[in-house]
């Protein structure tokens, strides 16, 4: 009790001094995903590859060892699709995947998709909310977890193909690049702006995942840190869907504004809201200490 106790007070005494640091770093990488040249992160002119090597590239900058053929895990389409995210079948995309190794081979699993809806005609969608967000968080996370080494080991999966039907998930899943069977504990980060209401939680009620939003929501209640933490039950609406049946799995998302939109051309960086984007995830670091 007295190393939590002062875990927690380290943290907020440095709150306000690391704040400026963790938005900094997250609107960089939100920014620079929702940027023209990465053409909506669909599959025109190649847009999720081109943000899959920045992805990749932020995870080598991390200190994060590579999982698959140099971080990646390629899978095809097997689907055509005429509306936004528009694909042909057989085309090729894929998941961006590392490590970073702890004192034992538990794991935990950070997810999140770098992908977006691409481009209809000439619109593009930037897709800062959905979900470059939640791979800025994802990537700090990474880099938190190379700053300080812990107890488990840390694997980090971005996922391709999320918005054509969580396919980049699914095939991970079918062909996975860790033992499941292993995993202490997967988070799945989605629509990760605003939050000014507070943060839900998909999958929370279920025997295996809800010992671990109890203990996010004790640490909630005695900080503050959102405004409430909601609950909900398992549905396919995000990468974790595959999971939750082979480890724990929950989906973590923000409950209001401020964000500039959603699967629309106004969901811009210019558009983010990151006023509590520092406390989500001081939150999220505090629960990690006490896994």
């Amino acid at each position: 009790m007295v190393r939590i106790a002062r875990l927690l007070t380290l943290l907020l005494l440095g709150t306000t001094a690391l704040h400026a640091q963790d938005s900094t770093y997250a609107r960089r990488i939100i920014r620079d995903l929702t940027a023209p040249e990465m053409y909506g992160r669909g599959m025109q002119n190649r847009g999720d590859s081109i943000a899959a090597h920045y992805v990749r590239s932020e995870l080598m900058a991390n200190g994060v060892r590579p999982l698959g053929d140099d971080y990646y895990q390629y899978f095809r389409f097997q689907q055509t699709r005429t509306r936004p995210p528009i694909v042909r079948a057989g085309y090729r995309s894929q998941n961006v995947c590392g490590y970073i190794p702890g004192e034992v081979d538990t794991m935990i699993v950070f997810t999140a998709h770098y992908e977006h809806l691409g481009m209809s005609g000439d619109t593009i969608f930037p897709g800062a909310h959905d979900n470059a967000s939640g791979t800025a968080a994802v990537l700090d996370l990474a880099r938190m977890a190379n700053q300080h080494r812990g107890h488990y080991t840390y694997v980090f999966l971005l996922f391709g193909g999320e918005e054509s039907g969580l396919v980049g998930s699914h095939h991970f899943a079918l062909n996975p690049l860790i033992e499941l069977s292993k995993v202490k504990l997967l988070v799945n980060i989605d629509l990760f702006c605003g939050g000014d209401e507070g943060l839900m939680v998909v999958n929370a009620n279920s025997r295996e995942t809800q010992p671990y939003v109890d203990l996010l929501e004790r640490i909630n209640d005695l900080h503050g840190f959102a405004a409430k933490i909601a609950r909900r039950d398992n549905a396919p609406n995000s990468d974790h869907y595959w999971f939750a049946g082979e480890c724990p799995a929950i989906f973590i998302y923000t409950l209001g504004g401020p964000y500039g939109g959603y699967h629309s051309p106004a969901d811009t960086c210019s558009g983010c809201g990151l006023g509590n984007y520092h406390s989500f995830m001081t939150l999220l670091r505090a629960f990690l200490e006490q896994l």
